[in-house]
């Protein structure tokens, strides 16, 4: 049995667990993420924009507040599975918490912004903590994507890791879009219709990264 368990072609049931939970938290992210780009897109075409855009803000916050959390519940353990050094750990910690941080502040602001306090001020605001959070995580998201596929003792193949890369590239370019966005939209210039394009944007990058680490996970529990 314990030469069975150490093998590398075998997951044990604590990677089972791990990659669970991770895996559910980027489903969660993923549908998140969809849900915004969705309320986005109603909100411009005309169907109740504003509130559609604070119900987007809140569903963009918690989809990063869930994955950021699954991630921290099993960061240890993932970490200690595939052998990665406290650097690593340091690096995908700092990415999770900016998820955390920016999740939180963004739900926040929106449901705030739902309940009409400062509404348009408030989603800009969302829109540039999103930005910001997406920008510093970044580099968790392809660390993360990369730590899932080498779980079992396998190494990341040529396309995991395009993939892992794609994904992260696209939450650095929207991030810095967003931020751009929101910025624009704070001084006044079409702040309903930025905003909108923000969050579409964001939910999209949102849903990207989610797909791409639940993707990997599927692909390795597979093997």
């Amino acid at each position: 049995m314990a030469t069975e368990l150490a093998h590398p072609d075998f997951i044990t049931r604590e990677q089972e667990a791990t990659m669970g939970v991770v895996a559910g938290g980027s489903i969660a992210e993923a549908a998140g993420g969809l849900g915004a780009v969705v309320l986005a897109i109603l909100g411009l075409v005309g169907l109740l924009p504003q509130e559609m855009a604070a119900i987007a803000a809140i569903a963009v916050g918690v989809a990063l507040l869930l994955e950021s959390t699954a991630v921290a519940t099993r960061l240890s353990a993932l970490l200690s599975e595939t052998e990665k050094s406290l650097s690593d750990t340091a690096k995908l910690g700092g990415g999770m918490g900016a998820e955390f941080v920016g999740g939180v502040a963004g739900g926040v602001l929106g449901l705030l912004a739902l309940l009409g306090i400062g509404p348009m001020t408030l989603i800009a605001i969302a829109v540039i903590v999103f930005g910001a959070s997406l920008l510093l995580s970044s580099g968790a998201t392809y660390r993360l994507d990369l730590l899932a596929s080498n779980v079992g003792e396998k190494r990341a193949t040529v396309a995991q890791a395009l993939v892992a890369m794609a994904a992260s590239g696209v939450q650095v370019l929207i991030g810095i879009a967003a931020i751009a966005l929101g910025i624009i939209a704070l001084v006044g210039i079409s702040t309903l219709i930025l905003v909108l394009a923000g969050l579409l944007s964001i939910g999209a990058a949102v849903a990207i990264s989610g797909c791409s680490v639940s993707g990997t996970i599927a692909s390795v529990m597979q093997r």
